[in-house]
C-alpha cells in the first residue's frame, strides 16, 4: 500500500453528502477520485449492481485502498466492489448503509439512522463539516436594518413536505418575528428546492427582505452564514443545522408538516422490533433489512431534539440559546481518527 491511502468516493446525487466525504477525506490528507453514479428504474438497494446506468464512472481495477459512499444504492456498490476485488479494499459508509453495518469496515453515522452501537460504528453528534473559513467577506453585511436573519430553505425529504403552500406558511411565520426585532430576513433556496417552493417564496419574500435563488447568480450560503446575526433552517436538512452551529450564531429548526403514512410508521415499526430490540419472531424481517431489501426511513428529529435537550439550538419559536461551534471540529477529529485507524 501506498503512504498515502488513495479514495473512491461514490458520489450519487446529494451535495451534503459529498461535502462530508470530502471534508474527511481532506482532512486525514489522502489523495482521491469522485466517482459519480447513475441509476435507473426501482430504487431498491438490492439491486443496486443491476441498476448502474451508463453515465456512471467506470469501476474497475485497480482498486483503491479504500471505497467512501452514502445513501443506499452507492452503499450496496461498495460491499460489491470490496468483493470484486477479495476483500482488499476498505468500506466506509457515511450516514447508514443499505443493509447491515457488518458489511462495512467503518461506519460514521448520527443519531437519526438509529444504527445499534458495534465497534466498527461511529455515532457522532452532527453531520462532518469543513472547517469553517476565517475573516469571510459576506457582501450581506451591508444590510442596514439588523439583525440579519438568514432563512435557509431546504426541500422536501420524506417524511418532511415543502411543497408551495408550506413555503408560503413559513414567510408568513419567520416574517413577524424579523420585523418584531426590527430586522431582516434573508432567504436562501437549495437545490433540492422545488419550483413550487420556489414560486411561492418569490410572491411572499417583499423589500426590504430578500431572497437569493440557488443556481441564479452567484452562490450566497457561505456569505450569508458568515453575515447573519440569527439563522433559521427548515427541519429537512441536517447538513444546513450542521453548518449553521458552525458558525457560532443562534440557530433553530422550523418544523416543516410531515406527511407519515402507514408505511413509514409500519417500517419504524418492524426497524424497532427486528433490529433493535432482536425480536427473534421477527428474525425473517431482519434478514431483509441486512440484506438491503428493507430499508429504514431515518428520523432527522431524533437529532434536533438531542442537540436542543444539549441547548446548542432551539426549535422555531421557542427558546433560542447561543450554541458553541466545537462540535463540528470535535466531529472531524474523531472521524479521521477512525479512518487512521483502518490502517494502522
Amino acid at each position: 500500500m501506498a503512504a498515502s491511502p488513495h479514495v473512491w468516493i461514490l458520489w450519487r446525487s446529494r451535495k451534503g453528502d459529498l461535502d462530508q466525504m470530502l471534508s474527511l477525506v481532506k482532512a486525514v490528507g489522502w489523495t482521491h477520485e469522485i466517482k459519480p453514479l447513475e441509476f435507473r428504474g426501482p430504487g431498491i438497494p438490492a439491486l443496486a449492481p443491476l441498476l448502474l446506468a451508463a453515465g456512471s464512472d467506470p469501476l474497475t481495477a485497480p482498486w483503491p485502498d479504500v471505497v467512501m459512499c452514502a445513501e443506499a444504492l452507492p452503499s450496496i456498490i461498495a460491499r460489491h466492489l470490496k468483493q470484486k476485488s477479495g476483500g482488499r479494499l476498505k468500506t466506509v459508509c457515511i450516514g447508514r448503509p443499505a443493509g447491515t453495518p457488518d458489511a462495512f469496515d467503518l461506519v460514521i453515522t448520527t443519531p437519526q439512522y438509529r444504527i445499534p452501537s458495534a465497534n466498527n460504528v461511529v455515532e457522532l453528534s452532527l453531520p462532518l463539516v469543513a472547517p469553517r473559513v476565517e475573516n469571510p467577506q459576506p457582501p450581506h453585511q451591508l444590510v442596514k436594518h439588523r439583525p440579519l436573519i438568514a432563512v435557509l430553505v431546504g426541500g422536501a425529504s420524506f417524511p418532511d413536505r415543502l411543497d408551495g403552500p408550506t413555503a408560503k406558511q413559513l414567510i408568513h411565520d419567520v416574517r413577524p418575528y424579523t420585523e418584531r426585532l426590527g430586522g431582516t430576513m434573508t432567504v436562501l433556496t437549495s437545490p433540492r428546492t422545488g419550483a413550487d417552493a420556489i414560486a411561492a417564496l418569490g410572491a411572499e419574500v417583499k423589500a426590504p427582505h430578500r431572497l437569493h435563488v440557488f443556481g441564479q447568480g452567484e452562490n450566497q450560503y457561505h456569505s450569508l452564514l458568515a453575515a447573519a446575526d440569527q439563522i433559521i433552517v427548515t427541519s429537512d436538512s441536517v447538513s444546513m443545522v450542521a453548518d449553521g452551529l458552525e458558525t457560532g450564531k443562534p440557530i433553530c429548526v422550523y418544523r416543516l408538516p410531515q406527511s407519515l403514512g402507514l408505511q413509514w410508521t409500519i417500517a419504524r415499526w418492524l426497524y424497532t422490533q427486528a433490529i433493535e430490540q432482536h425480536s427473534r419472531f421477527l428474525r425473517p424481517i431482519r434478514w431483509l433489512f441486512d440484506a438491503g431489501v428493507f430499508e429504514a426511513p431515518a428520523d432527522r428529529r431524533l437529532l434536533f431534539e438531542g442537540l436542543v435537550s444539549e441547548r446548542r439550538i432551539g426549535w422555531f419559536g421557542g427558546e433560542q440559546p447561543k450554541p458553541q461551534s466545537d462540535a463540528g471540529a470535535h466531529n472531524l477529529a474523531r472521524a479521521a481518527e477512525c479512518l487512521r485507524a483502518l490502517f494502522s
